[in-house]
């Protein structure tokens, strides 16, 4: 009798050859690769490159003034316009530390180079030791990133 001995309840199965089966898989694997980015292009347009959303700044000294600074890079085809819109503390009870000012080096960034996020930060005298972490709320004209708010820890020493 025609079936008998094979389980007939379970989905059916299509067996494809070898050489056609590979071909789907290679095809499928390509499409995968080009829908997610591969192929190291650069991508159309401005497109900003951050080594991540948080940044450690270091130590300020009670009474001193220090800048630091973030780099950043264009990875797009087109100029890159980065500004830092606020900052402002991330608890609500932030410390006497402020950013006394900010500024991205240069305005505009070619494709390919790179710039600076600087922070001008200042802690008043007799400050404690402790530890805070401000937002900063960047506003770039990549289109997969228009908007962007990164965290900055820093830590008082007296």
């Amino acid at each position: 009798m025609a079936g008998e001995g094979r389980d007939l309840t379970g989905p059916p199965c299509v067996r494809l050859s070898g050489g056609f089966a590979a071909s789907v898989l290679l095809a499928a694997a390509i499409a995968l690769f080009v829908a997610c980015g591969g192929g190291g292009e650069t991508a159309s347009g401005p497109r900003l490159a951050l080594d991540g959303d948080s940044f450690d700044l270091g130590v300020v000294k009670a009474g001193a003034s220090i800048q630091r600074t973030i780099d950043f890079g264009n990875q797009g085809t087109q100029p890159l316009e980065v500004t830092i819109a606020d900052v402002r503390s991330a608890t609500k009870l932030g410390c006497e530390c402020w950013v006394d000012e900010f500024e991205v080096r240069p305005e505009i960034v070619e494709p390919g180079a790179s710039g600076q996020l600087v922070f001008k930060l200042k802690s008043p005298e007799g400050m404690q030791e402790m530890e805070d972490t401000l937002l900063a709320d960047l506003k770039v004209n990549d289109p997969e990133r228009p908007l962007l708010t990164i965290s900055l820890t820093f830590r008082m020493a007296p």
